[in-house]
């Protein structure tokens, strides 16, 4: 069942939205508000609200297939959405012959989020997911504030020393992030994304916050228009994102966004399989 808590004081969000957005963006496994949407007429500040059909995924074919380590029992996907930004429209469905998430993004975004409690020790070791993209937009730049849009990315949360790690501004936008969303910021965060500007191998910090490094796993139109599958080295990936080894994995994320661009995107993500190792003596 899609879960919900409450929103937060709307001059409180007027307040905090520009660094609470991006903070948001970057805290995919936080818990998600309220699912609203504002009138496509109404300005932001406006009182009235569109309820967001909600999200179901648990009986689906999609949620059956998927594979995760590290589940906690009675865990679900979790549809989080950003103070009164326009949400992403997630549905099950199948395409081209696979169980799939379709995601539809109208100058909008939001997150599926999945909180993960893995055992003492446990550590993220393989994710094989695929995509399906019918197209890309060339106006996204990544590395750029106001114009980091991506059509498809998967999230990956992990844990981890703050202390030693974070510099003064994580640990403000962390406190922003409790604030509003009542869960810190995660520690590490890395996206794989599709990308059209950069290539494939290309590592790029968030332009908001350098805990949260974008990895190009495609580029491209190569492959467009067909199911494409990564199998992908989480420990190795982490490495070279931040140069050490990763912690805990904490949380997983499917964003589609375009809030930036104010464009229309649509993409469907297929099943998961994740795997966990032990702690390396």
């Amino acid at each position: 069942m899609p879960a919900t808590v409450s929103r937060p004081s709307p001059s409180l969000q007027s307040r905090c939205a520009p660094l609470l957005l991006c903070a948001l963006l970057a805290a995919c496994a936080a818990p998600p508000s309220t699912d609203v949407v504002d009138d496509a007429d109404e300005p932001e500040s406006s009182s009235r609200r569109t309820p967001v059909p909600p999200v179901v995924l648990d009986g689906t074919d999609w949620q059956n297939r998927n594979r995760i380590e590290g589940l906690a029992p009675g865990t679900h996907w979790e549809h989080q959405t950003y103070a009164s930004r326009r949400p992403t429209r997630y549905s099950a469905t199948e395409h081209q012959g696979r169980p799939a998430v379709m995601a539809r993004a109208e100058g909008a975004n939001s997150t599926l989020s999945l909180p993960l409690n893995p055992p003492p020790g446990a550590l993220p070791q393989r994710i094989r997911f695929s995509w399906f993209v019918p197209a890309l937009n060339p106006k996204f730049d990544l590395r750029e504030k106001g114009e980091d849009d991506a059509v498809v990315r998967l999230i990956l949360s992990f844990e981890g020393d703050r202390s030693s790690h974070w510099r003064a501004r994580d640990h403000l936008v962390s406190e922003l992030s409790n604030l509003i969303a009542g869960k810190p910021l995660p520690f590490a965060s890395i996206m794989y994304v599709w990308d059209s500007r950069y290539p494939a191998g290309t590592v790029i910090p968030n332009p908001y916050t350098d805990r949260i490094r974008q990895i190009v796993v495609e580029s491209g139109p190569d492959r467009l228009n067909q199911w494409v599958d990564f199998d992908r080295d989480i420990e190795a990936d982490f490495r070279r994102a931040f140069g050490e080894a990763p912690g805990p994995l904490v949380g997983l994320g499917l964003m589609s966004d375009t809030n930036n661009s104010g464009d229309s995107v649509t993409a469907w993500y297929g099943p998961m399989d994740l795997t966990l190792s032990t702690a390396r003596p």
